[in-house]
């Protein structure tokens, strides 16, 4: 920890002597036409079009930075071959080795499965220069500019992806000395997502950069951001920066399917327990999930709310417990009983909810800030999706919603978006971009022309009035192993 301090620190120091440095051509940013000559996209794993538990040619050829690059071109931007570090269907390994790719199957109910196949190859592995696409799925803002060895990262972190993107250190260390081995004069950075969706993903249980429980602190991520934006500024101050800030995390299906579907399945008058923040044993909390406040129940838990009423240890044997905590007995129903709650990893709480909040709205006031001090364009990804929340979204007559799976806007892990969804991303940037740099000259993306979700295997189980694709904590590992 003293090392990574360390670490930290001389980071910072970097990136605060780049922003220091004073931009002597400021760029023209009403140029009327797509006048760019090398693109160049910084984030995670929405960045590198990460779709169903899974990074695999077929998703990222319609991630939002390929559509941008795609429609770019198409108003004359001379930026050539947009080069993506391609991971070829069925895609990357989950913790298991096989393909972690998630599909929709109807078995004895729906079920959401890896598909359980090798995993693709790794392609474009020869390119002698840096991607394009310097997304990395599980960066966290530190990632941007940590020069530490991108292999032992991969192999410390169980994250195949920053020796996948990185590739060589040939091509520099870190994002940043890649990035700057491209010289680009367009870029979009949207890094920050998962110094918060982490701890949210995980119940509320995962440890951040500095080792504490929670999402990255405030002041960190402050000092962080500023720096990466003004090194970004300071390296390329001709360039056109758009960055983009980070969504409510608790409004995607991730969170916001399983409690409603509970609610509506448990008998009048009656209550689910379950565990608090930080609680391992046996618990008097409950709720109907209705009542204001209510915890949320995680997509994991949908491999567990079937077993509601039941003396089970399911969720126990599935996590390979050596033996029950202290306090629980799973003689007793499952859910219903003090002793065998709803464990914490499956809930957040009111108090992790408001944990999570805080975290975006101040890490928003710091992106905000800070690409305002750096002539960045501020795409405001929060807001647009809130509102898509609110009351979904209606293109070409078609209505898409943040409902899982037939909302058509997300992906079967419930947090990336689904192809249409990467479509309507890449819209909002195009729209923030034409407005302060381009003057209207790029044509937004046709979202009905991008694939959608399957929805066939819930049809017969009427998904929308109770069912719920099933599945299992630990088939889901690998998704929240990106965090780790």
């Amino acid at each position: 920890m003293k090392l990574f301090v360390k670490l930290l620190m001389a980071a910072l120091m970097i990136l605060m002597i780049a922003g220091c440095e004073k931009d002597e051509n400021p760029v023209d940013k009403k140029s009327g036409k797509a006048d760019v000559k090398k693109y160049v996209a910084i984030g995670n794993s929405l960045t590198a079009g990460f779709q169903s538990n899974g990074l695999y040619r077929s998703a990222q050829k319609y991630g939002y930075v390929k559509l941008i690059s795609d429609q770019l071109m198409a108003a004359g931007a001379e930026i050539g071959t947009f080069e993506i570090p391609w991971w070829e269907d069925p895609g990357s390994p989950g913790a298991d080795g096989k393909s972690a790719r998630l599909v929709l199957r109807s078995l004895t109910g729906p079920v959401i499965v890896p598909e359980g196949l090798a995993p693709g190859a790794q392609s474009n592995l020869q390119l002698t220069r840096p991607y394009d696409n310097l997304g990395i799925p599980g960066a966290i803002l530190y990632d941007f500019l940590d020069t530490t060895n991108f292999v032992a990262k991969s192999q410390s972190r169980a994250n195949p992806f920053f020796a996948h993107v990185l590739r060589s250190s040939n091509f520099g260390n870190s994002v940043l000395a890649q990035a700057k081995n491209l010289n680009p004069d367009l870029i979009t950075f949207w890094l920050g997502n998962n110094d918060v969706l982490g701890y949210a993903t995980s119940g509320g249980t995962s440890e951040n950069m500095v080792g504490s429980v929670g999402p990255t602190p405030t002041a960190i991520f402050t000092q962080l951001i500023n720096g990466a934006i003004g090194a970004l500024k300071a390296s390329f101050p001709n360039a056109k920066i758009a960055v983009a800030n980070i969504p409510d995390v608790k409004s995607v299906p991730y969170f916001t399917t399983i409690g409603p579907k509970v609610a509506a399945s448990i008998p009048a008058g009656m209550y689910v327990r379950y565990q608090k923040h930080g609680v391992t044993g046996g618990s008097f909390d409950s709720t109907t999930f209705t009542e204001a406040g209510a915890p949320f129940l995680t997509l994991p838990a949908s491999g567990y709310v079937t077993e509601l009423g039941v003396a089970s240890g399911k969720w126990y044997r599935d996590n390979r417990y050596a033996q029950l905590p202290a306090g629980i007995d799973t003689s007793k129903p499952f859910g219903f009983h003090p002793l065998n709650p709803i464990p914490d990893k499956l809930v957040l709480d009111a108090s992790e909810q408001a944990v999570a909040q805080t975290s975006v709205t101040e890490f928003n006031a710091a992106i905000a800030a800070t690409a305002s001090a750096n002539g960045a364009a501020l795409v405001d990804i929060n807001t647009f999706f809130t509102g898509v929340k609110a009351n979904g979204i209606t293109i070409g007559g078609v209505k898409y919603t943040a409902d899982f799976i037939t909302g058509q806007l997300f992906s079967l892990d419930g947090v990336h978006p689904s192809s249409k969804g990467q479509g309507i991303i890449a819209n909002e940037f195009i729209k923030v971009m034409n407005a302060k740099f381009f003057n209207g000259a790029v044509e937004p993306v046709d979202v009905s022309s991008l694939p959608g979700i399957s929805v066939t295997p819930l049809a017969k189980y009427g998904y929308q009035e109770k069912h719920v694709a099933q599945m299992s904590y630990p088939e889901w590992q690998s998704f929240i192993d990106l965090w780790k």
